[in-house]
């Protein structure tokens, strides 16, 4: 046999184990290009978020552009010396930078592997950019607001608006169309404790996420809330700490010591639990009127700052986010308003609770009762009975511990009970507006 045929058997033989490697060892396979969330439109200021990810090889290089027509813009072109087999990836888009017009356009994401072929990946996603933000303006006249209180803004919005509502300093209330005619209502809050100055606007976003951020006129009435001495006793703590005790793994130990842990761990965990049940409203206002207060004494103001005394020596200080009535034991309590119950059930501090959905982000929450009388999801009318009072809860004797909350934010129930505060804010504002 010549020297020839050996070496073309050699290198038909260095092939075929080549191919065998590739089918068992190798990748035959591109990288995998995973969007963040999906990308319909670009904005003035889009983010793109996406990662890039390949199992067996490591990625080395990832190519980002647009298309828009035959103009095609480089946005990125990303090389990764030492790999990785997984490369989170977040690039801003400024299409009127790039020279891009508004309309359609076409994404371009390519990445390839170290693979000894450089398998590629190659994603072309149509999109619309989009630069105008939407268009709004104040309707609503007067805007004021205590501090702990509630206010109502009317406003038109443009079609092209996702979302649209007041910011309060970083706290966000959506608000709701009213009218045919694009005019929406949003409530807002300004929560007891807001820093002094803060900034409160009128703001909307598009699909493409352009924001247009608006000031309107507004007052805002400063003050000073109570300060409230507690003593808390040995009995207290032994007829109350057991309850958490019996339903809390985590506290355990000397009742001060679980007291302490109720007043704030709980109460924060409670809050946040109550804020979420509120974060989702009915887009209809429910309610009409004023609000119902329970006939009895108060004991306990909106926002009293309470520091709380054991044997002489200070031991915490919190918050009272409503008001404590007391009448007769196991008192008959009455839903405030119109709405739909979104909650009915035990939570912590507040003991067994009801709150109620009274649409476009207004909620009640009737607190402490020894017992329920609806369920979760049915429609009450304002006077219907929802429960008796209780002790249930962080409480020492039996009362209703009643809250108004806009957004999942507490605020002064004073206000809601008042109707002269209602026919001023609210009555005055809206039905100019649903006359037209």
């Amino acid at each position: 046999m010549s020297k020839r045929f050996f070496f073309l058997t050699a290198l038909i033989l260095v092939f075929v184990l080549i191919a065998i490697w590739v089918v068992i060892k190798g990748d035959l396979t591109p990288p995998k290009i995973i969007f963040s969330k999906d990308i319909g439109f670009l904005g003035q200021n889009q983010e793109l978020g996406f990662s890039v990810e390949d199992q067996k090889s490591k990625i080395v290089s990832i190519q980002v552009s647009i298309r828009q027509g035959n103009n095609e813009k480089k946005i990125s072109n990303l090389d990764f010396p030492k790999g990785g087999h997984k490369q989170d990836i977040k690039l801003l888009i400024k299409p009127l930078v790039l020279g891009l017009k508004d309309g359609k356009a076409t994404l371009i994401i390519s990445a390839r592997n170290s693979f000894l072929f450089k398998n590629e990946s190659l994603v072309e996603k149509e999109v619309i950019i989009d630069t105008l933000p939407p268009q709004i303006s104040i309707r609503s006249l007067n805007h004021n607001i205590n501090v702990g209180g509630s206010c109502l803004v009317l406003y038109t919005v443009s079609k092209d608006a996702l979302k649209s509502g007041i910011l309060v300093g970083d706290l966000f209330f959506e608000g709701y169309p009213v009218t045919p005619d694009g005019t929406h209502a949003a409530y807002f809050a300004l929560p007891w404790n807001a820093s002094n100055p803060i900034l409160i606007m009128l703001m909307a976003q598009d699909s493409a996420g352009n924001i247009t951020k608006i000031s309107f006129p507004h007052l805002i009435l400063r003050k000073e809330f109570r300060e409230v001495k507690m003593d808390i006793s040995d009995n207290f703590l032994n007829q109350k700490m057991p309850e958490f005790s019996a339903r809390y793994d985590n506290l355990r130990g000397e009742n001060l010591d679980i007291y302490l842990k109720v007043n704030d761990w709980l109460r924060k965990e409670c809050d946040r639990k109550i804020k979420a049940v509120c974060s989702k409203s009915h887009p209809q206002r429910l309610w009409e009127g004023a609000f119902l207060r329970m006939e009895g004494s108060p004991e306990a103001q909106y926002a009293d700052k309470r520091t709380y005394y054991y044997q002489g020596r200070e031991i915490d200080k919190q918050v009272h986010l409503g008001v404590d009535i007391a009448a007769l034991e196991q008192f008959p309590v009455k839903a405030a308003n119109n709405g739909i119950i979104v909650f009915a059930d035990y939570v912590g501090i507040y003991g067994n609770s009801v709150i109620i959905d009274h649409g476009q982000g207004i909620f009640s929450l009737s607190s402490h009762l020894s017992s329920i009388k609806v369920k979760y999801g049915v429609g009450v009318k304002k006077g219907d009975i929802i429960g008796n009072t209780g002790t249930t809860g962080l409480a020492g004797g039996d009362h209703l511990h009643f809250s108004m909350l806009v957004h999942g934010t507490f605020v002064n129930p004073k206000e809601w009970w008042d109707p002269h505060w209602i026919k001023d804010n609210i009555t005055a504002k809206l039905q100019p507006a649903q006359s037209n």
